[in-house]
C-alpha cells in the first residue's frame, strides 16, 4: 500500500487454496506413468505429428521401438527416414489420405534395425480444427513375432501343398457335394487333363450308380461323427464313363475355414482284375492272397518329409502308429531315429553323399529295410523315397509300409510244404529238423527230451474190410486226439501209414522226472482213444501201442532214436497192445515202481487207509488255539510214505481231488468232536489246499458242502493257500476267498515269501493270517537276513491286520525272539509234533514255554 507522497506504507497478502490443482497434477502426472508403464509391457508407443511445424512428439516407448534417439524435436522427415526408401511413399500416402479424407489408416510395415528385421504396426487419424487438419495423432506397436509366424505358417502351407500335389494318392476335398480341389494324382485317376475339369463338379458324378447310396451314408456318417472314415472300396467312373476299383478312406478337415471332406484313393483296379483272374484258376492260393490282402487294405501307408539336413518336418497318422510315436516327438528330430543300427549312425554320411554327389541305391526305389519303433522293436518295412527340389529347399517324403504280415505269409506258404497233406501234421522232414534243433537245446541246457512212437492196433484189418477211405477218416481223427494231449512246444508228426510220433522237449534235467513226465503225456494219449471213433455215422473201437525213448544231448544219431522209439513201440504191442513202453530198462522200471505207487494211492482211498495227525499251534501265552491237519500214509509194504513223495504223484494223476475232499471232510469231522469238549471247543483246525484243488471251478461248493455234512463251524476252519495259486487267475481266486469268507472260513496264506511275488497281490487278498516259512525260522537266530525278513513279514503283517503265525520253531531260543519281534503265534516241534486227533488234548496240557 502507498500514502499520498507515494511511499510504501504497507503491504496486503492474498491467499487461495490450490490443494485440488495439485492433487489434479498429481494424479495427471500418475496417470501419464501408468500409460507409459501399459505402453512399455505392451509394446505400443504413442505419437504426434503438427503438421504446421512438421515436428514429431514420440512417448519413450515409441523411441524404443525405433531403436533410435530422434533429438529433442524430431520432424516427420526424421519419422520417415527410420524406414527404407520402398516403404516411405506408402507411410506418407497414408498420411496424405487421413489429411484430406479423415480416414485412420493401420499399416503393417518391415524396418531394419540394428542388422535384424522388425515389423511395426503403425495407426494414426488426422485431428481437425476449424475443418482444417492440424496434427496426426497416432500409436505404434511391434509385431514382429506375429508377423514371422505368419509369414513361417505360410510358407507351412506352400510346403503341404507341394506334398499333397506331389503325393502318388488321389486326394479330393469336396463341401455340400461339390467338388473343391483335386491334386494332379486325383485329376489323373478320372482321366482329366486338369483339375479345372473337376473342381465345381458334383463328387456323386463320379461315384458307380450302384454305389452312391453307400457312399452318400458314409459322407454322412463321417460329417456327422467327424474322425476318419475306414478303409472302403468303391466303384467310380472316370470322365469318360470307364468304370475303375478305389480303395478310399475319407477323413473330415477344416478348408479355406470351414468344414469339408478330404478323400485319399488309390486305383486297385489292376488289383482287383488280377485277383478276379487268379480266383477261376487258383482257388485256394487265391483264398489265401485276398487274405492278406485284406489286412494290407485296412493299413494307410506312413508319410513322413524330411529336411536336406535330415531332420522329420512333417509326419503323418499311419506314420506315427507305425512307428509309435505321438508327432511332438519326432518334429525337428533326424529321421536316423526310426532305423536300428548301423544304419542309425551312418546316416547323416549317406545323406551328404547324395547331396553331394547324387548317388544312392534307395532313392526312387522300393526297397526293403528294418524299421525300429519306440519300444525298441524292429519290424521290416518297405520305403519308397523320392526328392522334391524347389527354388527355396529342398525336401525329400518318405512312404513306409509295415511288411511284416506279407513275410509271415510268405513263410506260412513255406511252412505248408512240410506238412502231411491228410492230417495237417508235419512230415517226416519238419520232423527231422526240429528233432536236431530238439536235440541241440537239450545239449546246451541239460534238460531232457523225449520221443513217442505211436503205432494204430490192428489199422491194417480196418483198412483191409472198410476201405482207405474209412482208414484216412480215422487217421485225421487219431492226428485231433493226439494234438490235444501234446502241450505248447510240443511236435507232433506223421512219419505215414499209421505211424506218428510225438517230440517232447524242455522235460526235467533229471532222467527219472523225464520218464515219468513222457509217460503222462503217453498215458494221455491212451486214455484219449478210450472213447470210440465215429467213422461216417459208425461207432469204431481203436487202441493204440506207444514206445518211448528219453535223450539228453546229442549222444545218439536222430535214426538211432527213432529206431529205439519203433523198438519199444514194439514191446508195447507185445505186452498185450493198448499200452506204453520204454526202451531204457531202468527208465521202465521207474514208471513201473510210480505206476504201482499210483495204484496203492487209489486203493488207499477207496480203502480210506490214509490218516490225519494234526501239529498244535498256539498264542504267545502259550494256550493251544487250534491245529493245522496233515496227512499221513502207511504203506502196507513200505511203511509210512512221505508227503513230499505221494502229494505230487496225486496232483499229476489228478488223485488231489479225492484225497483233498477225504482231508477236508475229516478235520472238519474232527472240529465237531473237539466243539463237544470245553478245553477245545475253541480250536481251530488248518486244513492245506493244494492249488490244483482251489482251481477247479466248484471248489467253493466242495468247502460248503463238507461243512453241511458234517456240521462244522465254519468260523473254526481255516484253509491254508499257497503263494503258487497266484500264478493263474488271479480275479478268480480273489472271487472265491471272498465266497468263502462269507460264510465264515478263515483263510491263512502258506510258506510266506517263497513263492510267487506275494507283495504285488497280498493287498488284494482277503486273508486273515500270514505264515513265516519255516526256512526263514531254522536259521533266525543265525542268519541276519531271515531275521530281517521275519521281521518285515511281521510289520507287513501288523500294517494290513494279519495274523502273522510262525511256522517250524523248534527251540525255546526261536520262540523267544520271534516273540521279542512281536510274533504272537507259533507252531513247531517245540510245541509238539504232529499226532493222532486223540493225543493231540495230551500234547496241549503241557505247556512249557
Amino acid at each position: 500500500m502507498h500514502d499520498a507522497n507515494g511511499d510504501i506504507i504497507g503491504v496486503v497478502l492474498v491467499f487461495s487454496d490450490v490443494t485440488e490443482a495439485y492433487r489434479v497434477n498429481e494424479a495427471l502426472a500418475e496417470t501419464t506413468k501408468l500409460l507409459e508403464r501399459t505402453g512399455e509391457l505392451a509394446k505400443v508407443g504413442g505419437w504426434e505429428l503438427d503438421l504446421r511445424t512438421q515436428k514429431l512428439k514420440l512417448s519413450n516407448q515409441t523411441i524404443r521401438l525405433n531403436q533410435a534417439e530422434l533429438g529433442a524435436s524430431p520432424t516427420l522427415e526424421d519419422g520417415l527416414n527410420a524406414y527404407s526408401e520402398d516403404i516411405r511413399p506408402v507411410l506418407t500416402q497414408a498420411i496424405q489420405t487421413a489429411i484430406s479424407t479423415g480416414e485412420p489408416f493401420n499399416l503393417e510395415l518391415p524396418r531394419v534395425s540394428q542388422g535384424r528385421t522388425i515389423w511395426l504396426r503403425t495407426q494414426g487419424r488426422a485431428v481437425f480444427e476449424d475443418g482444417e487438419a492440424i496434427k496426426i495423432e497416432g500409436a505404434s506397436q511391434e509385431i514382429t513375432e506375429r508377423k514371422l509366424a505368419e509369414l513361417a505358417l505360410k510358407d507351412s502351407e506352400t510346403r503341404f501343398r507341394n506334398l499333397v500335389e506331389w503325393m502318388p494318392e488321389a486326394i479330393v476335398v469336396h463341401r455340400d457335394g461339390i467338388i473343391l480341389y483335386v491334386n494332379p494324382a486325383a485329376a489323373t485317376l478320372f482321366g482329366a487333363t486338369s483339375a479345372q475339369q473337376l473342381v465345381g463338379t458334383a463328387a456323386l458324378d463320379r461315384v458307380h450308380p450302384e454305389d452312391r447310396d453307400r457312399v452318400i451314408q458314409r459322407i454322412q456318417s463321417l460329417t456327422q461323427l467327424g474322425g476318419s472314415a475306414p478303409l472302403a472300396d468303391t466303384r467310380f467312373l472316370q470322365l469318360d464313363g470307364t468304370v475303375i476299383d478305389i480303395q478310399i478312406q475319407g477323413t473330415q478337415i477344416m478348408y479355406d475355414g470351414a468344414p469339408a471332406v478330404q478323400a485319399v484313393m488309390r486305383d486297385v483296379s489292376a488289383r482287383r482284375q488280377s485277383e478276379r483272374l487268379a480266383a477261376a484258376t487258383q482257388q485256394a492260393l487265391n483264398k489265401s492272397a485276398q487274405h492278406t490282402q485284406t489286412i494290407l487294405n485296412n493299413l494307410m501307408d506312413g508319410v513322413i518329409t524330411i529336411s536336406s539336413q535330415g531332420q522329420i518336418e512333417s509326419i503323418n497318422k499311419a506314420a506315427c502308429a507305425l512307428f509309435g510315436y505321438m508327432p511332438e516327438e519326432v518334429l525337428g528330430r533326424n529321421v536316423s531315429m526310426l532305423t536300428p543300427e548301423p544304419h542309425r549312425s551312418q546316416h547323416d554320411g549317406y545323406l551328404k553323399r547324395y547331396l553331394s554327389t547324387g548317388q544312392t541305391h534307395i532313392m526312387g526305389k522300393l526297397t526293403e529295410i528294418e524299421g525300429v519303433r519306440k519300444d525298441g522293436t524292429l519290424f521290416p518295412m518297405s520305403l519308397q523315397l523320392s526328392e522334391i527340389v524347389t527354388p527355396e529347399y529342398t525336401t525329400f517324403i518318405g512312404i513306409a509300409r509295415d511288411i511284416t504280415q506279407h513275410r509271415q505269409d510268405i513263410e506260412e506258404i513255406r511252412r505248408l510244404a512240410f506238412y502231411d497233406s491228410l492230417t495237417g501234421l508235419p512230415d517226416r522232414r519238419l520232423l527231422m529238423d526240429r528233432l536236431r534243433q530238439a536235440m541241440h537245446t537239450s545239449n546246451r541246457s541239460g534238460h531232457h527230451g523225449a520221443l513217442m512212437f505211436l503205432d494204430l492196433d490192428h489199422f491194417k484189418q480196418l483198412n483191409d474190410t472198410q476201405g482207405h477211405d474209412i482208414g484216412d477218416l480215422l487217421l485225421q481223427q487219431v492226428a485231433c486226439r493226439i494234438q490235444g494231449c501234446a502241450r505248447v512246444g510240443n511236435s507232433l508228426a506223421r512219419l505215414g501209414g499209421d505211424e506218428f510220433v510225438v517230440l517232447l522237449e524242455n522235460l526235467s534235467g533229471n532222467g527219472t522226472e523225464a520218464a515219468n513226465q513222457a509217460e503222462i503225456v503217453a498215458n494221455k494219449v491212451l486214455h484219449s482213444f478210450q472213447s470210440a471213433f465215429n467213422l461216417n455215422g459208425h461207432d469204431h473201437e481203436s487202441t493204440s501201442s506207444i514206445g518211448i525213448v528219453v535223450f539228453r544231448g546229442e549222444l545218439d544219431a536222430m535214426d538211432e532214436l527213432l529206431k529205439k522209439a519203433d523198438l519199444a513201440m514194439y514191446q508195447a504191442k507185445a505186452a498185450g497192445r493198448n499200452n506204453a513202453r520204454f526202451y531204457d530198462p531202468a527208465m521202465q522200471a521207474a514208471v513201473a515202481a510210480r505206476d504201482a505207487l499210483e495204484k496203492d494211492m487209489r486203493d488207499a482211498l477207496a480203502t480210506q487207509a490214509f490218516a490225519l495227525h494234526y501239529q498244535i499251534q498256539v498264542n504267545h501265552t502259550g494256550a493251544t488255539t487250534g491245529a493245522e491237519a496233515l496227512v499221513r500214509w502207511n504203506h502196507p509194504s513200505k511203511g509210512m510214505v512221505s508227503p513230499a513223495h505221494f502229494i505230487p504223484l496225486a496232483e499229476e494223476t489228478g488223485l488231489i481231488q479225492p484225497l483233498g475232499q477225504w482231508v477236508l471232510e475229516t478235520a472238519c469231522a474232527q472240529l465237531v468232536k473237539w466243539a463237544n469238549a470245553e478245553d477245545s471247543a475253541h480250536w481251530t483246525v488248518s486244513v492245506n489246499v493244494s492249488a490244483l484243488q482251489f482251481a477247479l471251478p466248484d471248489y467253493v461248493q466242495t468247502v460248503t458242502s463238507a461243512l453241511q455234512k458234517t456240521g462244522a463251524n465254519p468260523r473254526l476252519l481255516k484253509l491254508e493257500l499257497t503263494e503258487s495259486m497266484l500264478a493263474s487267475d488271479v480275479d478268480d481266486v480273489v472271487a472265491k476267498m471272498r465266497d468263502l469268507k462269507s460264510q465264515g472260513v478263515s483263510l491263512s496264506l502258506d510258506d510266506f515269501g517263497t513263492g510267487y511275488p506275494s507283495l504285488a497281490y497280498l493287498k488284494l487278498l482277503p486273508l486273515d493270517q500270514i505264515k513265516i516259512d519255516q526256512s526263514f525260522v531254522r536259521n533266525v537266530l543265525t542268519d541276519a537276513s531271515d531275521a530281517a525278513i521275519a521281521r518285515t513279514i511281521l510289520a507287513l503283517g501288523r500294517s494290513l491286520g494279519l495274523q502273522v503265525i510262525a511256522e517250524g520253531v523248534e527251540t525255546l531260543e526261536q520262540r523267544n525272539f520271534l516273540a521279542g519281534i512281536g510274533c504272537q503265534a507259533y507252531q513247531g516241534y517245540y510245541f509238539g509234533r504232529p499226532v493222532a486227533a486223540d493225543a493231540l488234548h495230551q500234547v496241549a496240557s503241557k505247556k512249557d514255554l
